[in-house]
């Protein structure tokens, strides 16, 4: 039997407060990239550490879904939260879409912000890719319900919004300022845009769920909580997998 969730992440930190949960099964290499898999939450999953980045990710997955396809992935891990969105360390991210945010043209006299392509990347059905990817909000619903039932301290706030995939990080206020008021985005992240194109180009349900390790912005890592963000994230991926029920 094919495993049923994938659960992917850049670094393998971001995978090891569900690691240590898991009861594992066997440990292989896919595309170069290790793939552990177990039984977590009385579910089949399958742990995968893609790499940073866009490319990391695409081959990464593209060549687990190539032998054993998934039937739902999930993109975790830590991410910056926009303080505009209300976000800050620890706090949960679910991406209700994800937003390509250089990929398009260049737009005249604008620092950051590129409008779409005039073509689509990606068809699939009805649907068009410009540089918006959407994310199934049946999912995304029960991801928010799941998390908050067991999150349900209001110091740990959960939000739901578009998350912008970028090649280059943000590390200026005015840079963050201008892509959340042109996305209206919640969560910045290097990654998601891939696993977003990947799924649907497969037809496979993706979900992605981070918490914040610092605030998009001035780039000062001293004021980084990457093990806060691995924690939540884990805990939270963790509840959305035992209220799935296939």
């Amino acid at each position: 039997m094919g495993h049923k969730i994938l659960i992917i992440a850049a670094v393998s930190e971001e995978l090891d407060g569900l690691g240590d949960r898991m009861e594992v099964s066997s440990q292989t290499r896919t595309g170069g990239k290790l793939r552990i898999r177990g039984r977590l939450a009385g579910q089949t999953v399958c742990l995968l550490e893609t790499g940073p980045g866009l490319i990391n990710t695409a081959q990464a997955l593209t060549a687990v879904i190539e032998t054993e396809r998934p039937a739902l992935v999930i993109q975790t891990g830590c991410a910056g939260a926009f303080e505009e969105a209300g976000l800050f360390q620890g706090d949960i991210g679910i991406a209700s879409q994800e937003i390509d945010a250089q990929l398009g043209v260049e737009v005249q006299g604008a620092d950051t912000i590129v409008s779409p392509l005039p073509f689509p990347i990606l068809e699939k059905g009805a649907l068009r890719v410009r540089n918006t990817y959407p994310i199934d909000p049946g999912l995304v619903d029960m991801a928010h319900v799941a998390i908050k039932e067991t999150m349900p301290d209001d110091s740990v706030k959960i939000g739901v919004g578009p998350f912008v995939t970028v090649v280059t990080v943000t590390a200026t206020d005015a840079r963050a300022k201008r892509l959340h008021e042109e996305y209206d985005a919640l969560m910045e992240n290097m990654e998601g845009v891939a696993a977003a194109h990947v799924c649907i180009r497969y037809g496979i349900p993706f979900l992605e769920i981070r918490s914040a390790s610092n605030c998009v912005g001035r780039r000062d890592k001293d004021a980084w909580n990457l093990p806060l963000a691995f924690e939540r994230a884990s805990q939270a991926v963790y509840a959305v997998i035992e209220s799935i029920s296939f």
